[in-house]
C-alpha cells in the first residue's frame, strides 16, 4: 500500500463522511485484516471509494452480512473492507407485476417480511443465518431446498445495478420479467464472489405465497430406499417444492422430507399419493406434518449436528445429478468408516446439491476430499469446499473447465485486481 493508514482514513472520510472507521479483528476476512472499514450510504459513494482504490492500487474486500466469508480462498490483499450495511432499503416493489428491486445490504428476512404483507415472497430460501443479505446471496449464488420448484438465484434475478472496480456504475437486465435486451450482467455477477464488481441493488421476479403447505416425513434405517423414492418422485406426476434427505454416520438413521405447497385439495391428493409410494418401501415410518410441527421439522432437518471441537471440521458442497446422490453419499459413508471421519450431511435430493460436514484429522480430510471430488467428477458432478480451517492446504474450488473464460472476464472488469483479490476460482 502506497498510502498511510491515517491518510487512507482521511481520504475515505471525505468520500463517505461518518461511514468509515478503523478495522478491528472481527473485520478480518479469512485471516486478512483490512486497514479500514467503509460503509457507503449510496451507490455514488461506493463508486467514489472504488475509483479511489483503483487509482491508488489498493485492494478492496466486500462484505454483506458476513455469513459466507469462509467461502473461497483467503484474499491475497485487503486494504479496505467495503460494507453494504447502509445500502439496506427496498428501491421499488410493484405487486401487480410480481417484481421487487432491493439494495444489496438488505437482509433477506426483512425483505420477505415486507413482501408477505402483499402475500408475495422471493422464492429463495438458503440455509443461512438471519444476517444474510441480498447482495451476499447473489454474489455467492446461495440456494436452498425450494430450488427444486422455483430455481436458483440465476432463475429469479432479472436486473442488477453494480459498481465496477474503476467506479463506473453499470446496470443490466430490467424491471420486467420478459426483458432480455443487452449483456446478461445479472447472471454474470451471480456467484462471482464480488470479484467483478460490487452489487448495489438487484431486481427479482416474485411468487404468490403458497396457500397450503404440508410435508411427508419418512424415516428409515438404510439410505438406498429413500434415494430410490426420490428418483421415483421426480419421474412421477407429483409436484413437490422440496425433496430433502438428512443423515449422519453416527446414528445411521435417515430422514426424508417432501414438501408440497399449493391449493388445499391438491396438497391432500399429492401427500396421499406419496404416502402410498412410501408404504411400498417395506421399511421405515411415514407421517404428514403441517403447521408448527412442519416448521419445526424443517428447522431441525437443516440444523448441523455438533461435532467434536478437538478435530478439524470441513464443509463440502457437492453438485450432482439427482440420480447420483445416493451413489455419492454411499461413498461418503464408506470413506468415513475407513478413515475414522464423522459426517453429517443434508441432501437436496430433488436437484442434486449436497452439503456434507466432516470431522477428522487433517490427513484424512484431505484424502477424503480428493476422493469424493474424483467420484463426483466421474459423473459430471463437482465438489467445492465451502468452509475449512485456515492453513489447511487444499484447493477449495477444484478443477474449473471454464477457468480461461473467467480469467478473461476478470481482466475485462477488474484489470488491476482491485476487488476481492485471490478469492475466486484459480486465485482470481
Amino acid at each position: 500500500m502506497n498510502i498511510s493508514t491515517q491518510s487512507l482514513h482521511s481520504t475515505l472520510a471525505s468520500l463517505v463522511g461518518a461511514g468509515v472507521r478503523p478495522a478491528a479483528d472481527t473485520d478480518s476476512v479469512a485471516g486478512v485484516r483490512p486497514q479500514v472499514v467503509v460503509e457507503p450510504a449510496n451507490e455514488e459513494e461506493v463508486a467514489a471509494v472504488l475509483a479511489f482504490a483503483n487509482t491508488e492500487g489498493l485492494h478492496v474486500l466486500v462484505r454483506g452480512g458476513g455469513t459466507q466469508l469462509a467461502l473461497g480462498f483467503p484474499p491475497t490483499g485487503g486494504d479496505i473492507l467495503l460494507s453494504t450495511a447502509r445500502l439496506n432499503g427496498i428501491v421499488e416493489h410493484v405487486p401487480h407485476d410480481l417484481v421487487v428491486t432491493a439494495q444489496a445490504g438488505l437482509r433477506l428476512t426483512e425483505l420477505q417480511a415486507t413482501l408477505a404483507k402483499s402475500k408475495q415472497w422471493l422464492a429463495l430460501d438458503p440455509t443461512l443465518p438471519v444476517e444474510a443479505t441480498i447482495g451476499g446471496i447473489v454474489a455467492t449464488n446461495a440456494t436452498g431446498p425450494r430450488r427444486l420448484r422455483y430455481g436458483g438465484v440465476r432463475d429469479q434475478i432479472i436486473g442488477v445495478r453494480v459498481v465496477l472496480a474503476d467506479g463506473t456504475i453499470a446496470k443490466g437486465g430490467g424491471k420486467v420479467v420478459k426483458n432480455v435486451a443487452g449483456y446478461d450482467l445479472p447472471k454474470l455477477f451471480t456467484g462471482a464472489l464480488g470479484t467483478l464488481g460490487v452489487i448495489v441493488a438487484a431486481t427479482f421476479r416474485l411468487y404468490p405465497l403458497p396457500v397450503t403447505s404440508r410435508t411427508v416425513q419418512i424415516t428409515t434405517s438404510t439410505l438406498a430406499p429413500l434415494g430410490d423414492l426420490a428418483v421415483r418422485i421426480l419421474g412421477s406426476t407429483l409436484v413437490p417444492t422440496v425433496i430433502d434427505i438428512q443423515g449422519d454416520t453416527t446414528h445411521r438413521t435417515y430422514t426424508m422430507g417432501v414438501r408440497f405447497e399449493m391449493g388445499q385439495e391438491a396438497v391432500a391428493a399429492q401427500t396421499d399419493t406419496l404416502l402410498a409410494m412410501g408404504a411400498e418401501l417395506g421399511e421405515g415410518t411415514a407421517q404428514t406434518l403441517e403447521g408448527e410441527a412442519e416448521t419445526q421439522f424443517w428447522a431441525a432437518l437443516a440444523h448441523e449436528t455438533t461435532t467434536s471441537h478437538t478435530q478439524t471440521m470441513l464443509t463440502l458442497k457437492a453438485n450432482l445429478l439427482p440420480t447420483d446422490v445416493t451413489h455419492w453419499l454411499t461413498h461418503v459413508e464408506r470413506l468415513c468408516e475407513q478413515q475414522h471421519i464423522r459426517a453429517t450431511w443434508y441432501a437436496h435430493a430433488g436437484h442434486g446439491l449436497v452439503t456434507v460436514r466432516l470431522a477428522g484429522d487433517d490427513t484424512a480430510l484431505l484424502s477424503a476430499t480428493s476422493t469424493l471430488r474424483h467420484i463426483a467428477g466421474e459423473q459430471q458432478g463437482s465438489v467445492v469446499v465451502t468452509e475449512a480451517p485456515l492453513g489447511l492446504d487444499l484447493d477449495v474450488w477444484g478443477p474449473v473447465p471454464a477457468l480461461a473464460v473467467m480469467r478473461n472476464l476478470k481482466m475485462r472488469f477488474d484489470p488491476k485486481n482491485t476487488l476481492n483479490p485471490g478469492r475466486f476460482v484459480g486465485g482470481l
